[in-house]
């Protein structure tokens, strides 16, 4: 494996995420009927690859610095480093949407120092309200809201696993990580009602919507698996790999794909098979986890899907972070002209063409907000860029 292909492939599948996110969310909108409804199941399958990957991405890039220089500095790089990447575009987007509902409809205080401080998936309501949903075109960024949280968390992941260095023993702590998970979903359906209507009995519709799906803390296991992947990347980066090494990781790396292949089916039958939801509900979650995971490695250190290192993804994947913030509001541009019930093949085009849409402004606002931003905020606090590669020998 060259160090090329490791950028893309991580870079690539930062695209592959937000393609996803944005296909399901646009399904819905083009067309009507059971097929844009099992697309629209794939959003759910997107946001799970978007916790996993910066959890991976994040400990490649920051968890040395963060276990072995001096902590202060260590933390004001990193901290200067996430802000710079994630609050520019936010900013953009969240105050060009507030300034029009303020003026609009009006919007209480409390409702925007919760969006302008990325917080408002991290409490479960406002006024009787969902805090995600107070300002229903924002509802998208409450996964952002959750990524602050980990950005928050992860120093705390890194002095927790600073001694952690044999394989053995990551992946023991990464199967431990997905028991927890699952215990933890168990609980929350099983006492999630009742303990929201003791800590938020105002919120009266969607409290079971926020605590599983919205809220940071069902998804910090996610985020811990793709810190554990990157551990085992690092564990075996500089490790020979034999031909039973490399059969069972390609084994694994179909199995994981093909069940995640089936995630969205699972969850398209979900609402269908009540008597089995909250089984397919865990099933799906654990996929999530563990497939991502798997794929990530495998994708990294492996030399598997090498498309991911294509051109065309890896400058998608640079502007991956604008194409979710930006695509909701550009769904229309796909449904000028559309047909009154387009046909299976009239929406997979309209979906291309949103995806597309997508890309290319992001690409302007990347070029024109994000890149230059971020390379100022780095040079006004000085602080160098994080290290993007682990070197691995070829396999």
């Amino acid at each position: 494996m060259n160090e090329q292909r490791f950028i893309g492939s991580l870079t690539g599948l930062r695209f592959v995420a937000a393609a996803t996110v944005a296909i399901g969310h646009g399904a819905p909108s083009l067309a009507q009927g059971l097929l844009p409804e099992l697309i629209a199941q794939v959003s759910s399958i997107g946001m799970t690859m978007f916790f996993v990957l910066s959890g991976f991405v994040l400990w490649l890039n920051y968890a040395e610095r963060l276990q072995s220089q001096p902590l202060g500095s260590a933390l004001r790089e990193f901290a200067v480093a996430r802000f710079a990447r994630l609050y520019p575009m936010y900013a953009v987007i969240a105050l060009a949407v507030v300034a029009y509902v303020v003026i609009a409809r009006g919007l209480s205080a409390p409702s925007l120092g919760f969006i302008l401080t990325m917080t408002q998936a991290w409490f479960p309501v406002q006024n009787g309200t969902m805090l995600v949903a107070v300002v229903p075109s924002l509802q998208h960024l409450w996964s952002i809201s959750v990524e602050l949280f980990f950005y928050l968390l992860f120093p705390f992941v890194c002095l927790l696993f600073a001694a952690v260095v044999r394989l053995q023993t990551i992946i023991w702590i990464a199967l431990v990580n997905i028991v927890t998970f699952a215990l933890t979903i168990a609980a929350a359906f099983t006492f999630g009602d009742a303990l929201l209507r003791a800590v938020a009995p105002s919120l009266t519709q969607n409290g079971m919507q926020w605590l599983t799906y919205y809220s940071p803390y069902l998804h910090i296991a996610q985020f811990l698996a793709g810190c554990l992947a990157a551990m085992i990347y690092g564990n075996r980066a500089d490790a020979s790999v034999g031909d039973g090494e490399r059969r069972c990781v390609r084994l694994l790396f179909w199995l994981s794909l093909v069940s995640l292949i089936c995630a969205p089916v699972l969850l398209f039958l979900q609402p269908r098979l009540p008597g089995w939801s909250f089984a397919i509900e865990l099933a799906v979650r654990l996929i999530e986890i563990s497939g991502f995971s798997i794929v990530f490695v495998a994708a990294s250190r492996y030399g598997h899907a090498p498309w991911l290192s294509s051109r065309a993804l890896i400058i998608g994947g640079e502007c991956s972070y604008s194409i979710y913030l930006l695509h909701p509001f550009l769904i229309r541009l796909a449904m000028i002209g559309k047909s009154d019930a387009p046909g299976a093949l009239e929406l997979a085009l309209r979906l291309g063409l949103f995806v597309a849409i997508a890309t290319a402004m992001a690409w302007i606002t990347y070029m024109l907000i994000e890149a230059p931003s971020r390379a100022w905020l780095r040079r006004a606090f000085r602080t160098s860029a994080p290290r993007d590669v682990i070197h691995a020998r070829p396999v």
